[in-house]
């Protein structure tokens, strides 16, 4: 990892973290508006979403306003011995445990092997499509294996930068949603 990457990610984890609670819930309900519009959401039957975490966007609405669409919904599990990232279906929230990073997760639920659209997080995005995540690599590697799914990022337009310093293994998203813009990368 380049000092530059971490640079980033470290000043947009501040930025996001001075938010208020109440700039997060609308512009999170502004995001989710944007995105349950989208054509590629609304022909998408099944959506593998993250649970937010604190100053991400907020996704326990669009979680539960999926559900009550009848699509079918799954959330990342991770396999700590294998470092591995798999996505369960669930049928609510109240059957997770949060992992030791402080995740919720789900409990039991069937493999997912039928997503047409995941929603990724990350900390830091370019309008060409590029990502800083975590630093773990578990949507990187996951998504490597699934490459005919939908990528769909959702941020907060402060986390939208000019350019990002990419390396190999790096996955590009599809759609790039915040509260100002929708940036197409594919259709």
């Amino acid at each position: 990892m380049t000092d530059n990457r971490e640079s980033i990610r470290n000043q947009i984890k501040h930025i996001r973290n001075l938010q208020s609670t109440a700039d997060i819930d609308k512009n999170s309900n502004i995001i989710l508006d944007k995105l349950f519009s989208t054509q590629i959401f609304k022909k998408s039957n099944c959506i593998g979403f993250y649970y937010s975490l604190k100053t991400e966007v907020s996704t326990y609405n669009m979680i539960q306003k999926t559900l009550d669409l009848g699509k079918n919904v799954c959330l990342p599990k991770i396999d700590w011995k294998s470092k591995t990232m798999d996505f369960h279906t669930i049928d609510g929230t109240e059957n997770l445990r949060k992992n030791h990073l402080d995740i919720p997760e789900p409990v039991d639920g069937e493999i997912c092997t039928n997503i047409d659209v995941v929603i990724v997080p990350g900390i830091v995005f370019d309008e060409s499509g590029n990502r800083l995540g975590f630093g773990s690599g578990y949507y990187d590697k996951f998504l490597n294996l699934q490459p005919s799914i939908y990528k769909i990022a959702l941020a907060f337009d402060f986390q939208l930068i000019d350019t990002i310093d990419i390396q190999e293994h790096d996955i590009p998203m599809d759609l790039i949603i915040t509260e100002n813009r929708v940036i197409t990368i594919n259709n």
